[in-house]
């Protein structure tokens, strides 16, 4: 069975072989002819915009939208092909297309440099704690109660019972915003481990680069690395250095993974899954002067959401493609032991409780100090709301079963 859970409260056109330089930083999308700037990162979580924009669905509402990102280790943005297959193929080995933080994005849309862009939950707080006057107008993919997309791997052969079994065990979570760091120490946490007393915190330029180098770390304490780069990942978890960490579930997929490591826990063993969450986020002032056009651009993603919901298990779960790194970004659901990937509410409001309930895991598990942020002030579900008017969904529409 594949499952997947609503919350009410909040193929392919191939139009270039490779990335090319934008040339600069363009014009702000101030009139209608102008296509919406929209920046990207990669995940299981932005997949569906993704899905839409390869599909020209933007472009055949007459609404002209362009999809930007940056390769691994650059901060020039780039216009994605429309083919997520040649995507997909550029995002492996060494370029890393779309690996890019949240954070990142936050910045390109100050700097005018993006319109919008998709972030995560974590990154979304970190930029309201900057001051940034970015609003969110949808919520995207999001982890579902008891199937996560997010999951605790450990190597084959390391047996995890108790708290001690993880002592001189290395640790890692992704080069993302503030909220793997954090789910990955609420993890810690909820296992037992003292997470004040017990955990050696490494940056990741201080990654053991062989096993030699790991015998010289202490044998009392959990090495914790955050904010690590995908390409020291892969040689961590090949070379033995890397014991475990917080992943993506897809990453099971990959046979690297699966051959040597194992699921200990999926994330709503030790958290609310859906605290999860990415968001379409924008300026403030670029809402308040293209408003119709954006409540355009969520019409044709809530369009998406309901004919993905239309799908048969078979359609969803695409078991005809042998070759998960070239077709992972048609894939819209899977079942590694009984997990799924986030899934797409159709109606997408964004939760203000949620994004308090991120801001109390980031204070107890981050370096994010208490702060008086009224959440209200920075999301604005009318957009939404006048989207699902103009489509003619109401909440008896929202019939997403959890299984299927």
């Amino acid at each position: 069975m594949i499952f997947g859970i609503t919350r009410l409260s909040s193929f392919i056109l191939s139009l270039s072989s490779c990335f090319f330089n934008i040339g600069g930083t363009p014009v702000a999308a101030d009139r209608p002819e102008d296509p919406i700037r929209v920046g990207y990162f990669s995940g299981t979580r932005t997949a569906l915009l993704m899905r839409a924009y390869a599909n020209n669905e933007f472009e055949k509402a007459g609404l002209p939208v362009e999809f930007y990102t940056a390769k691994f280790r650059s901060k020039e943005y780039k216009l994605i092909p429309r083919s997520i297959t040649r995507f997909n193929e550029e995002s492996g080995g060494s370029f890393y297309a779309g690996k890019i933080r949240g954070t990142e994005l936050t910045d390109g849309i100050i700097d005018d440099k993006l319109d919008m862009a998709m972030i995560g939950e974590g990154s979304f707080l970190e930029a309201l704690y900057a001051g940034k006057p970015l609003v969110a107008i949808a919520e995207l993919g999001h982890d579902v109660k008891e199937h996560s997309g997010h999951v605790l791997i450990i190597r084959n052969g390391i047996k995890v019972k108790s708290p001690k079994d993880l002592l001189g065990k290395i640790l890692v979570s992704r080069r993302a915003g503030p909220g793997d760091a954090a789910f990955l120490k609420a993890f810690l946490d909820k296992f037992g481990v003292d997470i004040k007393k017990d955990i050696l915190q490494l940056s990741s330029a201080k990654l053991p680069k062989n096993l030699e180098e790991k015998k010289k770390l202490p044998k009392d304490k959990v090495i914790v690395v955050d904010d690590l780069y995908e390409d020291l990942r892969d040689k961590g978890t090949t070379n033995g250095v890397i014991d475990g960490g917080y992943f993506h579930l897809q990453s099971l997929e990959d046979d690297w993974i699966s051959r040597n490591f194992y699921l200990l826990q999926p994330l709503h063993a030790w958290a609310d899954p859906e605290l999860s969450h990415a968001l379409l986020v924008c300026h403030k002032d670029y809402l308040r002067n293209n408003r119709q056009r954006l409540i355009k651009l969520i019409e044709v993603y809530i369009k998406r959401v309901k004919y993905e919901h239309s799908l048969s298990y078979e359609e969803r779960t695409n078991t005809s493609y042998n070759n998960p790194r070239i077709d992972r970004g048609l894939k819209m659901a899977c079942n590694i032991q009984g997990l799924n990937y986030p899934q797409y509410d159709l109606i997408p409001t964004v939760s203000v409780e949620l994004l308090y309930g991120v801001q109390r895991l980031l204070i107890k598990y981050g370096d994010f100090k208490e702060k008086n942020i009224q959440m209200g002030d920075f999301v604005d579900n009318s957009l939404v709301y006048a989207a699902l008017k103009y489509l003619g969904i109401s909440a008896k529409d929202d019939h997403w079963q959890s299984e299927y």
